[in-house]
Formats: structure tokens, C-alpha cells, sequence
């Protein structure tokens, strides 16, 4: 315990991190109310979820070492340039965090987190497209459950807040039961490295309408007869006035299937609104 704590008096930065980590830790405790015990095998906290919540500022110094040995990687190479670039935006907006794995790979972690919306009937929320106003169109986006990246400094509770309180706050969500924790890691091609994404679930229902405005596609769209008999809706009011909205449906389990297999992503389509 002295030579640590004569190690954090030489280096004030190494201290610096260390309070912050210990204030974030407090606070994930409070916040989430895990099983505590004096063996950290025993602590259900997990350490990805731990430094998101940290400051940004700290979240970027203990990822520098990490970045330094991309961009010494990416030396006098045009491609891996390009990618260090988008790397590093993404580290210095704190989209994620670089660290790295036991056999000493840079490992990008993402903190996501999703919700499954239910309403009466079963039928769950998707979001299925982006509305443009500047094309007049909407794009659709591979289907999937409503979410969003974890901010740095954001608790996985903080995050859906965030997420329930701006496009979904018009249906009142009501979030219930425990979440669920998921950590996959893949080789993302775009930046060079492995990315480990840590994704919190959550469930939820409502019984608000779906949306002030309803809409389909209409009759006969060819190649869009996959959104023939599904609601589509946003949440934004009326979204034609908007200049980005997302758009989402309703749909069952098999629907869902459907949708995210589809190879319509990128497409383009009009709506017209149900009268």
C-alpha cells in the first residue's frame, strides 16, 4: 500500500485517474445496486461498463498508449491513415475507448445500449429508416431495436434516459424487469482493429397510441411489398416537417426476422399518410 501510494504522489496523472475511477465506481454502485463483495471475482461489475461511465478527459488518457501504438502501426500507410483518422474522432468525441486484450491486440470497446418495447398486443418497436427532409425521402436502415451508443461519463440507466426521454417520449415507456449484458468482439475491417461491443438491454411496454401520425406505403409499391400490413410510424409529430426523424414500425417476432434479413438497406421510398 506505501509503494502504490508513493507511486501516486510521483505521478500526479496516474492519481488523477485512479480518484476518478474510484468516483465512478461509487457511483455505479449507487446507481445500479450490484452484488458487493471483499473478491472481485465475486462483484458483478463490469469494467468495460465502469471506465464509459468515467470523464471523457480520463477515458482519452487511458486510451492514448493504445492509439499510439495504431497510429505507430499506421505509418506510411495511406489505407490505415484514413482509418486512424476516423479512429481517433470517434476516441476524441468519446464514442469509444481503446485499451487492450490479454495478448496485447488495441481492442475498440463500444458501450451500446437497446431497448424492446412492447406494447398491448405483443408487437414490439423497430426502427426501420431515417427521414430526410433535404431529399424527401426515407432511408431505410437495416431493422433494429431503438438504442444508442453510450456517452462518455453515461451509466447504461443514464443512456436510456436519454434514449426514452427524446424519440420515444411520446409513447410514456415503461421500463420493468432486470437487463440483460452482451459482449461480442469482431474484427471492424474500416478501422484495423478488433472491436469489443458491450451491450446493455433493457425491456419496457406501453399503452400510449403509437404516434400522432400513422403511415404506410402505398398499395402496390414494388419491391417494398416487405412493409405491406405493418404500422410505420415516428415519433416526432409530424415528421414531414422534420428535417430528420427516425421511422419505426410495429411488428411481431417473425416480422422483426423478416425485416432485419431484408437486402433493402440503403433503399429509398415515399411515404404517403393514412388518412
Amino acid at each position: 500500500a506505501e509503494g502504490f501510494a508513493a507511486v501516486l504522489k510521483r505521478h500526479r496523472s496516474i492519481a488523477e485517474i485512479v480518484q476518478d475511477y474510484a468516483k465512478t465506481l461509487v457511483k455505479v454502485i449507487k446507481d445500479e445496486r450490484p452484488l458487493l463483495s471483499d473478491l472481485s471475482s465475486m462483484m458483478k461489475i463490469d469494467s468495460d461498463r465502469l471506465i464509459c461511465a468515467m470523464p471523457q478527459e480520463t477515458r482519452l488518457k487511458l486510451s492514448l498508449p493504445a492509439l499510439r501504438a495504431v497510429q505507430a502501426q499506421a505509418a506510411g500507410n495511406s489505407k490505415r491513415l484514413k482509418a486512424l483518422r476516423e479512429l481517433e474522432k470517434e476516441v476524441h468525441e468519446g464514442k469509444c475507448y481503446l485499451t487492450s486484450n490479454g495478448h496485447g491486440s488495441v481492442l475498440r470497446v463500444v458501450n451500446l445500449i437497446t431497448l424492446r418495447l412492447e406494447r398491448w398486443d405483443g408487437k414490439f418497436c423497430v426502427e426501420v429508416g431515417k427521414w430526410s427532409l433535404k431529399e424527401g425521402v426515407v432511408k431505410q436502415t437495416r431493422a433494429r431495436l431503438p438504442g444508442s451508443k453510450m456517452r462518455a461519463g453515461e451509466l447504461a440507466m443514464q443512456a436510456l434516459r436519454r434514449l426514452t426521454g427524446k424519440e420515444l417520449s411520446v409513447l410514456n415507456p415503461k421500463v420493468g424487469g432486470g437487463t440483460a449484458v452482451e459482449v461480442e468482439e469482431a474484427a471492424s475491417d474500416s478501422y484495423g482493429v478488433t472491436t469489443r461491443y458491450v451491450k446493455t438491454s433493457f425491456t419496457a411496454t406501453t399503452s400510449a397510441p403509437a404516434a400522432k401520425d400513422t403511415c404506410v406505403v402505398p398499395t402496390g409499391a414494388e419491391g417494398f411489398e416487405v412493409f405491406q400490413d405493418i404500422e410505420l410510424w415516428d415519433t416526432h409529430g409530424d415528421f414531414l416537417d422534420n428535417d430528420k426523424a427516425s421511422v419505426f414500425a410495429w411488428v411481431t417476432d417473425a416480422e422483426f426476422q423478416h425485416l432485419a434479413h431484408s437486402d433493402m438497406k440503403g433503399r429509398r421510398f415515399m411515404f404517403m399518410k393514412e388518412i
